[in-house]
């Protein structure tokens, strides 16, 4: 079987990649709650003779693995979506459900392609001589950044070779540059409640102390390394008024480029909160959250899905795709669409029509973070993204919701799948490249592998 017939074995699964994309975009679960939607995936590819391996410890976390003998290579899925983001598959902002949940980040799509690519090198491992495994796996939880963190704590990834991951954007693009290293954080203050106006003096706010902690974490923001963010929101701070809060707390995250420095960043935002609870008198209980690491890189890999991402037949839009894309573009910021004109110079579409040059990603700062860097930690891991939604538009956004709920979204999945597809069958049939790329992973990672996760 040679490489073309797996290209032609993923686009033979259209119809399945498709079902898949609309079924987890009809029904978005929260991170954490993604019972349905792992469901749904497992027994797809149990029904395709895949071995299901589950964990106790997570519910909605699996492995399905099938083939014998090393290499064992991975595909890793997602199916979490976001709060606050359900839109219609429509240029105008509309939600379709009360809840208020949708696929923002186009993570049904990444689940969708994923098992498209792991069905296909499965029929490919059935047909041939090849010897090897292939697993997919089901990763909660990505939104949290903490899914794959406990499955790692948990061991799930243990006897894995390589990973292939990929993720919906506005470009085709391998990329060299890491996720930024994240940490998260919750402050709890407790005071003293009092009638604000009766009795203020023997009222100890609270609320008072989280917003001292975000005045100290603005000024700390000016006294970190470059690339360093420090996030935060509130989602209590009192009842009434006249009500001095004795209960309030704040969810911070922290990213950096590299760990070392998050943990740091994180150390010192700490004593800026029990400065904060020192200034009202309040007490302030801290409870860590997890943390994920960097993406390790590997030019090696990387160079392997940029020559895959050429390989592969990539969409093809019909006008009305295209019209559709020109138009969902008009509803975002136009400084914003014209930054990503200008670093893909492509004036004339809405849509990527081809891959971005190797060396692209030098001017596409990624300054999100993923729970993929802990994979990139454990084996080596490639990362690729595929053009889901206009240029310049960006996920967490309804525009990225709607676009996902779309053929374009679709083409974008099936694309993805092709890609992840033939990396795998070069991995498989071609023992030098991975030599290769397990070198370099050697030579980045030579400190041990510890999650930044504890029960």
């Amino acid at each position: 079987m040679i490489k073309q017939d797996v290209y032609d074995e993923v686009q033979g699964l259209e119809p399945l990649c498709q079902e898949i994309c609309h079924t987890l975009w009809n029904h978005p679960e929260l991170s954490g709650n993604e019972r349905e939607s792992a469901n749904f995936l497992r027994k797809i590819l149990s029904e395709e003779g895949f071995t299901i391996e589950n964990n106790e410890h997570l519910e909605h976390a699996f492995i399905a693995e099938y083939g014998k003998g090393k290499p064992v290579i991975a595909i890793l899925g997602e199916y979490d979506a976001l709060p606050g983001l359900s839109q219609k598959a429509d240029i105008k902002k509309e939600m379709v459900s009360e809840d208020g949940v949708g696929h923002g980040c186009g993570h049904h799509m990444l689940g969708a392609a994923a098992t498209t690519a792991v069905i296909a090198i499965k029929r490919f491992l059935e047909k041939g001589k090849q010897k090897g495994t292939v697993r997919f796996y089901g990763c909660p939880e990505e939104e949290l950044l903490s899914g794959k963190v406990k499955m790692a704590y948990h061991h799930m990834f243990d006897g894995c070779d390589a990973a292939v991951s990929w993720h919906p954007s506005d470009t085709n693009m391998a990329h060299d540059q890491a996720y930024l290293a994240n940490a998260s954080a919750h402050f709890y203050f407790h005071g003293v409640s009092s009638h604000a106006a009766f009795a203020p003096e023997q009222g100890r706010s609270a609320l008072d102390a989280v917003e001292l902690m975000s005045v100290g974490a603005n000024y700390l923001r000016e006294h970190v390394i470059d690339r360093t963010r420090i996030h935060y929101s509130t989602d209590s701070g009192g009842f009434a008024p006249n009500i001095v809060p004795d209960q309030a707390s704040a969810w911070y995250f922290v990213r950096a480029p590299h760990m070392k420095d998050v943990k740091s960043t994180m150390e010192r935002l700490k004593k800026v909160a029990q400065g904060a609870a020192m200034m009202t008198e309040t007490t302030v209980d801290i409870e860590m959250g997890c943390g994920c690491c960097e993406l390790s890189t590997n030019e090696a890999f990387a160079d392997l899905a940029y020559a895959n991402l050429i390989e592969a037949d990539g969409p093809k839009y019909t006008k009305e795709e295209l019209r559709f894309a020109k138009e969902l573009q008009k509803t975002v910021e136009q400084g914003i669409i014209e930054k990503g004109k200008n670093l893909h110079q492509v004036y004339d579409e809405a849509m990527i029509l081809g891959v971005s040059p190797r060396d692209k990603w030098k001017e596409a700062e990624l300054s999100a973070s993923s729970d993929t860097g802990d994979v990139s930690r454990i084996m080596p891991t490639c990362l690729f993204t595929t053009a889901c939604w206009p240029i310049g538009c960006s996920p967490h956004t309804w525009q990225a919701t709607a676009s996902g709920g779309t053929s374009i979204g679709d083409k974008g999945a099936l694309y993805a799948s092709k890609v992840a597809a033939g990396i795998v069958y070069d991995l498989f049939t071609k023992p030098q490249v991975l030599v290769k790329i397990t070198k370099e992973f050697r030579e980045r990672n030579k400190e041990p592998y510890t999650p930044m996760y504890e029960e």
